[in-house]
């Protein structure tokens, strides 16, 4: 099983999603930008592979403007050695990578301009794929599109419009329920009639289903769709975020509900793939977690997480600090940990916790720092309306005087 994450990592200085306007586009600065991408897609994918995580989805812009008529430069054979290489260490660490097209790229849409520019679009995927030399286990994932009053004719058309992809597409291409309008149900019936793999989104299932199916029944019927040269069944799991619309993406995997899911699915080998704000974080959580499962991890591996959201924990109240300190100093399991962490991270931030911390914060930078500099941090410490300010500048100063340790942490991600 493998647990990973999309596109922007967190814990580390690197995108991949870089981009042109028509306006300013030409050769040259395609082939710069694209150049830093793929530069800094092969040190997310270094990063990952540091921390064990095996899955990861690479950004529909990779290539700036990459199926736009405009763009008719050969970027691939630019590029064919940096391509191979990043393809050859995917192979080398068991890493499984996919690509996910935009709401805007829709294979059942009623006008067929809109469907030629959908293949144009899953025809670019698919050639980034084949670049890296990536088998067919390496998957695009794709909505059927929109239902325009009639599902069953909008289906037909996606079934009819399959038909006019190129193998290579066809052989990555895997479909996903959405949570509006193509349920489970429905990506099962297109399934049946084309041969193709279906992913299966809990959220969006949470959010648009027929009727009350239990997670295996379902999961036993989607495995069935992946054939062997499509690799284990992938999935995307998410949580709802209670403070947003129905299907907003929660800030962090709680670890509690993502267990028991795990539970529920762990014995069709899955690989899942988190929808989640904080990216990596999350997928290291899961990974370690599963990981002392099956092998109880050393206890310094804990003590590397607690330097990671000790201050995190300190502003929203330093009793919580504190205890997670004890727990940590008494042997906590890495589940432990992560459940006390969780239920911390819900509780609000106190303001004389935070002013605390800040400062606490500040004495890593405080001896590089000019005075013009302490006066404006004491100005808008001051300022608890807008808390956000405050960190903001001493991130920026901790990136101005390389204050590791604190830039290590998670202390400016939330």
């Amino acid at each position: 099983m493998k647990i990973g994450y999309a596109c922007i990592p967190l814990t580390i200085d690197a995108r991949t999603n870089r981009r042109l306007t028509l306006k300013n586009f030409s050769e040259k600065m395609l082939l710069e930008v694209l150049e830093q991408n793929l530069i800094d897609l092969r040190q997310i994918l270094e990063n990952n592979e540091k921390y064990n995580i095996k899955l990861f989805r690479i950004s529909s812009d990779i290539v700036p403007l990459g199926s736009h008529s405009i763009n008719e430069i050969p970027w691939h054979k630019y590029f064919q050695n940096e391509l191979n290489e990043i393809g050859e260490y995917i192979k080398k660490c068991g890493m499984r990578v996919s690509m996910h097209p935009g709401q805007y790229t829709v294979l059942n849409a009623e006008k067929e301009d809109i469907v030629e520019k959908a293949i144009k679009d899953l025809e670019y995927h698919a050639r980034f794929l084949d670049a890296l030399g990536v088998d067919g286990e390496n998957k695009i994932i794709l909505h059927i599109g929109g239902g325009y009053g009639d599902k069953a004719s909008a289906m037909n058309r996606f079934i009819e419009n399959f038909k006019r992809l190129s193998l290579s597409v066809k052989n990555r291409l895997v479909i996903e329920n959405d949570d509006r309008t193509f349920n489970i149900n429905d990506l099962l019936f297109v399934s049946a009639e084309i041969n193709i793999p279906v992913i299966f989104d809990n959220l969006h299932h949470e959010c648009n289903h027929e009727m009350e199916i239990p997670i295996k029944e379902i999961m036993n019927r989607v495995a069935k769709t992946w054939k062997e040269e499509d690799g284990n069944p992938k999935v995307h799991y998410s949580q709802q975020d209670l403070l947003k619309h129905v299907g907003a993406h929660s800030n962090t995997i709680i670890i509690k509900n993502f267990l028991e899911y795990y539970e529920e699915v762990k014995e069709f080998n899955l690989d899942i793939m988190l929808e989640v704000k904080d990216k990596d974080v999350s997928a290291i959580k899961c990974n370690l977690v599963v990981s002392n499962m099956n092998k109880k991890l050393k206890h310094v591996i804990t003590e590397k997480q607690w330097a990671k959201y000790k201050y995190l924990l300190m502003e929203r109240n330093y009793k919580y600090y504190k205890e997670c300190s004890r727990l940590v100093k008494e042997n906590c399991s890495i589940q432990e940990f992560y459940e006390y962490t969780d239920e911390v991270m819900n509780f609000p931030v106190e303001n004389g916790s935070f002013i605390n911390t800040c400062e606490h914060v500040w004495g890593y930078v405080k001896n590089s720092a000019s005075d013009k500099e302490h006066a404006h941090f004491k100005k808008l410490l001051m300022d608890l309306e807008h808390k956000e300010k405050v960190k903001i500048y001493l991130k920026k100063l901790c990136d101005k005087y390389n204050a590791e340790y604190i830039l290590n942490s998670y202390y400016f991600h939330y």
